[in-house]
């Protein structure tokens, strides 16, 4: 691998910089700067405030450290963190730039350096979300465009009414959208196990590809398992996984078969490659949540990386929808990765110029 450094062994990282994208759900950019002009961005699921106090809390044991060394530093920001938990966002946020700085030190997209051979990866649409005064017919009509849109794979929100209501909602959903599409379910983790299981059986019919968080969090190990053991349907969680060891526990105790491991939220893609090391242990897959223009990499790259999630609107995510001006594009239900160094995105100066400031 040849990276393009000048002085390789005395290049430094000289500051960490946080934007809150404001009216984005509490997302924030991430930029590390180095003393050789290369600058790498990740996300952070956290406020602006909060990312920018726990990046002066990193600052100690970064800054003037190889930005190349991505696993130490790692290592590094975990263990150095008294309040591991909340701070796990900000630590996301810096190794996924890290990542990206990577990349463009050696020229190839993330994907490339982490052995990827494709640049396609399958997506789904997530939709279906209650709304006052939605009926069943408008639902249909809505999975019907997203159909028209090209996607071959829909995942619908349930929990939220009576389990026999929402039976007729997907039942209805997969009557007009057919056999061939899709469906996966999303509980948000709406129920306790009784119902769960009792919900599951009644979807079986309506082959479904997985339901997703179907019990209430603080049951989300055993209870989720006692689920998986009922039903034929996969289930899959993990979006709310912190790290390797919670992965873990819902592999191995959960029952899952689709890992939702959000990189964004919970310590980055260094700490995502060995959640992907136990899934491949397990025959689980990995079905990243939200943030294609990251996670799409990692299921480019990875044997056991399966599907990404994508939203309809910009109301739903508006980092897709107005951030970048360069961003991988979407067609037939499957992005096309860019042959771009690092993650290959571009950042739309409006949009920063309009939702933040770097500080």
């Amino acid at each position: 691998m040849n990276l393009d450094l000048p002085e390789k062994s005395r290049v430094r990282i000289t500051a960490l910089k946080a934007m809150e994208l404001k009216d984005s759900a509490g997302q924030s950019l991430v930029k590390v700067e180095t003393d050789a002009g290369l600058e790498g961005y990740g996300e952070a699921g956290a406020s602006g405030p909060v990312v920018r106090a726990h990046l002066k809390d990193m600052e100690p044991v970064v800054l003037n450290e190889d930005p190349l060394s991505v696993e130490r530093l790692y290592d590094t920001m975990a263990s150095s963190q008294h309040t591991y938990r909340a701070h796990i966002p900000t630590v996301s946020g810096v190794d996924i730039a890290l990542w990206d700085i990577k990349g463009k030190a050696a020229g190839m997209p993330v994907y490339k350096l982490l052995g990827g051979a494709r640049n396609t990866v399958p997506c789904y649409i997530t939709g279906g979300y209650y709304q006052e005064g939605k009926t069943t017919e408008d639902l249909t009509q809505e999975c019907a465009s997203y159909v028209d849109m090209g996607y071959n794979a829909i995942k619908l929100k349930i929990g939220g009414v009576s389990v026999e209501e929402d039976v007729e909602r997907v039942g209805a959903v997969r009557e007009t959208v057919g056999p061939n599409v899709d469906l996966m379910l999303d509980v948000n983790e709406g129920y306790d196990v009784p119902t769960a299981i009792r919900a599951a059986h009644l979807m079986e019919p309506f082959n479904i590809r997985w339901l997703e968080e179907p019990v209430h969090w603080y049951d989300r190990v055993t209870g989720l398992g006692q689920v998986a053991a009922s039903t034929s349907i996969p289930i899959a969680s993990g979006e709310n996984a912190a790290h390797r060891w919670d992965a873990r526990d819902l592999i191995i105790h959960g029952g899952i078969k689709v890992m939702q491991f959000d990189c964004t939220r919970s310590s980055g893609i260094t700490e995502c490659l060995k959640v992907a090391s136990l899934c491949a242990t397990q025959n689980v897959r990995l079905a990243p949540h939200h943030d294609p223009q990251i996670h799409g990499h990692l299921v480019a790259a990875l044997p056991v990386g399966e599907i990404l999630e994508t939203f309809p609107t910009a109301d739903r995510d508006p980092v897709w929808a107005e951030l970048f001006s360069v961003r991988p594009e979407i067609h037939n239900s499957e992005m096309t990765l860019l042959d771009r160094p690092g993650w290959g995105i571009e950042l739309n100066e409006d949009t920063l110029q309009a939702r933040g400031v770097w500080a």
